[in-house]
């Protein structure tokens, strides 16, 4: 996904965008389990949203960006008139979680890549990283005095 659809994708920008009650009912149908599906590529998310309804068609989602700012459509009635609807709310929660999910997995691998390299290998690299970022720098150093703090 593009940098700008990412970065205002957050759960509390979406609240301000849509108000409260969009946003809780938005969040009632992802907690359902209602969202069938959600994909993200080049700047926009799609999904599917199964209706509360028996008999109705799922409902598809878009949101996007444009110069403007955050589009959005979706097959439900109130988005048709380009409103941001409870399924939408729904696709950007989900999408959300999807990411946490996948970020933190990617924590779980790199956890297990550090601990299976040798700690000099480890402290040599850590310094590295601190000779080239002062905020690593300054975290490590706060990190060392920390644990020796506590011995």
């Amino acid at each position: 996904m593009q940098r700008g659809i990412a970065n205002i994708l957050h759960r509390e920008t979406i609240a301000v965008i849509v108000g409260s009650k969009t946003f809780e009912r938005g969040e009632e149908c992802f907690t359902a389990k209602r969202v069938l599906r959600v994909e993200s590529r080049q700047g926009e998310l799609k999904g599917v949203v199964r209706p509360n309804e028996s008999g109705r068609s799922p409902y598809i989602v878009r949101i996007w960006m444009r110069e403007e700012g955050l589009v959005y459509e979706c097959t439900y009635p109130i988005g048709e008139r380009r409103q941001f609807c409870k399924h939408t709310v729904a696709i950007a929660l989900a999408h959300l979680e999807a990411e946490r999910k996948e970020a933190e997995q990617g924590l779980a691998l790199l956890r297990q890549a550090l601990v299976a390299i040798t700690s000099e290998s480890l402290v040599d690299g850590l310094v590295e990283l601190a000779r080239r970022d002062p905020e690593w720098n300054a975290a490590l150093k706060r990190m060392c005095l920390d644990a020796l703090s506590q011995q």
